[in-house]
């Protein structure tokens, strides 16, 4: 979930519905959560108002102790030996990964371009069941270890919150409706991309799914979301494949986590043609020049654009566009009318 930039790895419907199974952890981070967007709820704005100062993009790791505060105590530094906390460690590991992933394949220079810091807080709370970017820094909970377990482990979620620095300060999309589901599907694109990188897999061998670590035995399903079936990966998944299922109520802002699976089935059929290379850098550049308020056929019609300027530049396979065009025909997009 992500308000004002504020955003959650597991998304409020899925602690709500584990809450009324009974979960006391699920209902107590679903309270904290609330508490921390209205304590949040002007810092984008603070944010991109700010001069750009440059650094040096590294990464310092904080830990909470267990309380409910961020940067309680820093623990390991850029260039610091190892700690005996391996959950200190696997924080500075999985972010140190994905910012040299973003550095040496697009040149971007940390998340917001001008070497920001890479602030991580871990140990937040007690049996805290999310993780969270929130405009300037990642925190982390341990989990409850009945429905998920430590956040700070798993490259896929925190490419995912990493890469909501990247859109806040690339594209700024908007975190409702349409828009907002965008902002979600970058951040499951980059999520996947960078896991399988991460692991040395085939897009053969990977499985598509976006939080399949942090789960545990007894949760309902094997993952947060699937990129390859959404709608499949746990009992209270209802991501929709095709436009013609788009949730259109006012849950989720309007179905930010619920829709992103319509364009997250079209990359995945992307990459299956293309590669997942020429997909990430096609999505990467396309990102550039999307806007607040763009929408599921703005990303096809910016898709095509660059498509063309990168194809004119030998930089991805000539039949993008067609597969693009088949692609995102299959998930019902683009629409004759705008939603």
């Amino acid at each position: 979930m992500c308000t004002k930039h504020h955003c959650h790895i597991v998304p409020e419907h899925i602690l709500a519905a584990l809450a009324k199974r009974g979960s006391k952890s699920c209902k107590k981070t679903l309270n904290d959560t609330r508490r921390i967007l209205e304590k949040r709820n002007t810092l984008l704005n603070g944010l991109l108002q700010q001069e750009l100062r440059i650094a040096k993009g590294e990464r310092l790791i904080y830990d909470c102790e267990n309380r409910f505060q961020q940067r309680v105590s820093l623990s390991r530094s850029e260039g610091d030996a190892a700690t005996d906390d391996e959950t200190i460690n696997n924080a500075y590991e999985t972010s140190g990964f994905v910012r040299d992933y973003f550095k040496t394949t697009f040149n971007l220079n940390s998340v917001n371009g001008e070497g920001m810091n890479l602030v991580s807080n871990v140990h937040y709370g007690e049996n805290y069941n999310n993780a969270f970017w929130d405009g300037d820094e990642m925190t982390y909970g341990d989990g409850d270890q009945q429905d998920f377990k430590e956040f700070a482990s798993a490259i896929d979620v925190v490419a995912h919150e990493l890469t909501h620095g990247i859109t806040q300060f690339m594209a700024n999309l908007e975190y409702q409706g349409q828009s907002g589901a965008l902002n979600e599907h970058f951040s499951d694109v980059f999520g996947t991309v960078i896991k399988q990188k991460y692991l040395d897999q085939s897009l053969e061998d990977a499985n598509w799914l976006i939080g399949d670590t942090i789960i545990t035995e007894s949760f309902p399903g094997v993952a947060l979301r699937s990129m390859k079936e959404p709608g499949t990966a746990n009992d209270f998944d209802v991501q929709p494949d095709h436009m013609d299922n788009y949730y259109a109520g006012p849950e989720d802002n309007q179905g930010v986590h619920i829709n992103s699976g319509i364009p997250n089935k079209a990359f995945y059929l992307c990459c299956l043609e293309i590669g997942i290379d020429d997909a990430a850098l096609l999505w990467f550049e396309t990102l550039k020049f999307l806007w607040r308020t763009a929408t599921f056929n703005d990303l096809y019609d910016v898709l095509i654009t660059t498509s063309t300027t990168l194809i004119a530049q030998e930089k991805i396979s000539e039949k993008t566009i067609a597969v693009l065009e088949d692609s995102f025909s299959s998930v019902g997009l683009p629409q004759k009318a705008l939603i």
